[in-house]
């Protein structure tokens, strides 16, 4: 058999339901297929339950997986072991362009693996199997239904969009500075265990010698461990670039590649929040997410998007989406407002809250100009030591911090509002509290946020240092203050941080 009858019998054996177990016969024992606990071997796979998942799948999947037809060998790009060739597909009537990377045994070409590119590529066979390999987040979740092989993994890729519509906050920007603060940050990440495929395909001979023969450890959970919490990335390069990024001109493990974004299922469609984490995300510098469509649907599908059937203006009240929704405007409309101070904008998304609870009228002037509310000292002191314990908590970046707050945090202006607003819009627009929680409590913990920011600005004598600005975007976007705060303390507390008193309460501590 040929190299040009290797691709032939391909194309013929994916596409017939009935063709699984001559499919399989096609790749040589090294070759990695689909199973349903991700890539495997070939040499590992049987035969028989193969050609069931194959069938089973090809079924299922009738009207949407690529129906592909007629490959054709391109002979002037053909190497030894790497072929390029086009092949239609019918269902939506295009001739793309493929790659196979073939290999030699002695029982003839075997299939080493089969992507599409854009377009012809002066690829190595090495270097086609790590652009196939990074493929496998689309295997299940990439495209209207599982892919048969890698080769429908990179269709989906290319040429598959789900009707998908994003939501972002107004003055969202993002472009990557190459601060490599996500790849140094004190937060855990996790891949799916595929992605050691993709490491042990990298050239780190070339690259990195002491990255060569790299594990990533495996967690509890079957997850690998790409860096702890004290640890920065093994991957990141001299230039503060990600090696891996690098090679294959995109990034092809999910927490990387959807960072500094996070999705939120909605009615309405993918409500599109940033993380603080990211400078850029901070000073709003870079393009408006809705202006990258393509990127934004790559990521999505890489993450895992937040979503609930319930939407609770408090822990108690639930309410449709659409009031859920217009109550999430109000609230960031009022932390957009530039006119007011921003412990003052808090302040009336608290009266609002509030309001509509009891079911008055919104009187925006009259929340703006009445007094805060007076509370006793008692009370000012419970919620002081609140702010204290979150600074007790064992992080880097609070272990910096004196351990007092101030006394008059109460009188306390952020220095920079801007800044500080965007994070919270980002908190609120995220989901992370409003979804585990209610609307109430997302906005209550955004103003121990903002309180938090006072405590951190009263340690600097200029500008606060980037630093704390990633731990008030790890505390609040990235959830990590229902740790603190919200798990493992009496339920009577969790019911007051969601009541609108108690944000009017926090702010006059």
């Amino acid at each position: 058999m040929t190299s040009t009858d290797l691709v032939r019998q391909l194309i013929h054996s994916v596409t017939d339901p009935d063709g699984g177990e001559a499919l399989l016969a096609l790749h040589a024992a090294q070759a990695l297929v689909p199973t349903a606990d991700g890539l495997s071997a070939v040499a590992a796979v049987s035969a028989e339950e193969f050609g069931r998942v194959h069938r089973q799948v090809s079924l299922a999947g009738a009207d949407v997986l690529p129906r592909w037809s007629d490959p054709v060998r391109l002979e002037r790009v053909s190497t030894q072991d790497v072929l390029w060739f086009e092949v239609r597909e019918l269902t939506q009537e295009r001739t793309l362009v493929g790659a196979l990377g073939v290999h030699a045994g002695a029982g003839g070409p075997r299939i080493g693996w089969c992507t599409l590119a854009a377009r012809v590529q002066t690829w190595t066979y090495e270097q086609g199997l790590l652009q196939s390999l990074s493929d496998f987040p689309w295997l299940k979740k990439g495209g209207p239904a599982p892919a048969r092989l890698l080769l429908d993994a990179s269709y989906f890729r290319l040429h598959w969009r789900e009707p998908v519509r994003f939501t972002t906050l107004p003055d969202a920007r993002f472009t990557c500075q190459m601060s490599a603060v996500c790849c140094k940050h004190d937060f855990e990440i996790a891949l799916p265990k595929d992605a050691q495929h993709i490491v042990d395909a990298m050239p780190w001979r070339s690259l990195n010698p002491a990255l060569e023969g790299t594990r990533l450890p495996v967690r509890a959970d079957g997850k690998l461990l790409l860096k702890s919490i004290d640890e920065t990335c093994r991957f990141l390069g001299a230039q503060r670039q990600c090696l891996i990024h690098q090679t294959l001109g995109r990034q092809p493990f999910g927490a990387c590649s959807v960072f500094p974004y996070s999705f939120a299922k909605t009615p309405d469609g993918v409500a599109v929040a940033l993380s603080p984490i990211c400078g850029s995300v901070r000073q709003g510098l870079g393009a408006a997410p809705a202006d990258r469509e393509d990127d934004l649907r790559e990521r999505l599908v890489h993450a895992e998007p937040r979503s609930t059937d319930h939407y609770r203006l408090t822990p108690e009240v639930e309410v449709r989406w659409e009031g859920f929704s217009q109550v999430e405007n109000a609230l960031r409309e009022c932390l957009a407002a530039q006119d007011l101070p921003l412990r003052r904008r808090l302040l009336v998304g608290a009266r609002v809250l509030g309001a509509i609870r009891r079911g008055e009228p919104l009187d925006t002037q009259q929340m703006i100009d009445a007094p805060p509310a007076q509370i006793t000292p008692d009370l000012r002191q419970v919620l002081r030591d609140m702010l204290a314990k979150i600074l007790r908590w064992d992080r880097a970046a609070l272990r910096t911090l004196p351990q007092e707050v101030p006394a008059d945090l109460f009188a306390r202006e952020s220095r920079d509002p801007q800044v500080l607003a965007r994070i919270l819009q980002n908190v609120l627009f995220s989901k992370v509290y409003s979804y585990s929680f209610d609307l109430t409590t997302a906005h209550n913990l955004s103003i121990i946020l903002y309180l938090l920011a006072l405590v951190m600005e009263a340690t600097c004598d200029g500008p606060m240092p980037d630093v704390l600005w990633q731990e008030l975007g790890s505390l609040g976007v990235h959830g990590l203050l229902k740790s603190v705060l919200h798990d493992g303390v009496p339920a009577g507390f969790r019911t007051l941080v969601g009541t609108a008193e108690f944000g009017e309460w926090a702010l006059s501590a």
